[in-house]
């Protein structure tokens, strides 16, 4: 079991916890309106947790967690397992169930996102939230607003539906692939 708050101080410390890991930091509110996901340090793997994470703040950059977490907000190396955050959750690789209030953002995913808005570069899974987006998808998007700039292959579901090109279907007010545009259902 690992007690603190938080491991801002020990960024240069490679670190693993096997258990439980609590977090207490009160500043984290505050963190949290100054802190950008796209300027944090993420690029290489810093600590990795194992087990059930519990935190009043965040990850910010540079961890593995595979497991259980639950924090305000979260900027991870990769995540694999279940997450629930307040806010966001960025990650260069999450897998398993995440939700989060308003985003759940990484480069590469897999599993099923619920959020306001749910990005991936690569993803491969299902997504709930108001606005879904991808370069490349496969799966299934429920959203107001469903966005795939490159390959799609599954079901987009939603007020807008818009991919390049579709292996699957599109069902909305409007749908929009390579090959056509049409209201109701497009293929």
């Amino acid at each position: 079991m690992a007690f603190g708050i938080g491991h801002f101080w020990t960024k240069n410390l490679p670190r693993k916890i096997n258990g439980l890991n609590i977090e207490i930091n009160p500043v984290s509110p505050i963190l949290v309106l100054f802190q950008d996901p796209d300027y944090v340090e993420n690029d290489s793997l810093r600590m990795t947790v194992n087990g059930l994470h519990l935190s009043t703040g965040c990850f910010a950059g540079g961890i593995k967690l595979n497991g259980v977490g639950v924090s305000l907000y979260n900027i991870n190396y990769e995540s694999n397992g279940f997450t629930v955050n307040g806010l966001y959750n960025v990650s260069k690789s999450l897998n398993g169930l995440h939700i989060s209030g308003l985003c759940n953002s990484a480069d590469k995913a897999t599993g099923m996102f619920i959020a306001g808005v749910n990005y991936a570069d690569d993803f491969s899974g299902v997504r709930i939230g108001v606005y879904n987006k991808s370069v490349t998808a496969a799966g299934f998007d429920i959203g107001l607003i469903n966005l795939n700039q490159g390959e799609m292959h599954g079901l987009q579901i939603g007020i807008f539906n818009k991919t390049g090109k579709c292996k699957g279907l599109q069902i909305g007010l409007w749908n929009i692939n390579s090959k056509r545009s049409l209201p109701l259902f497009n293929w």
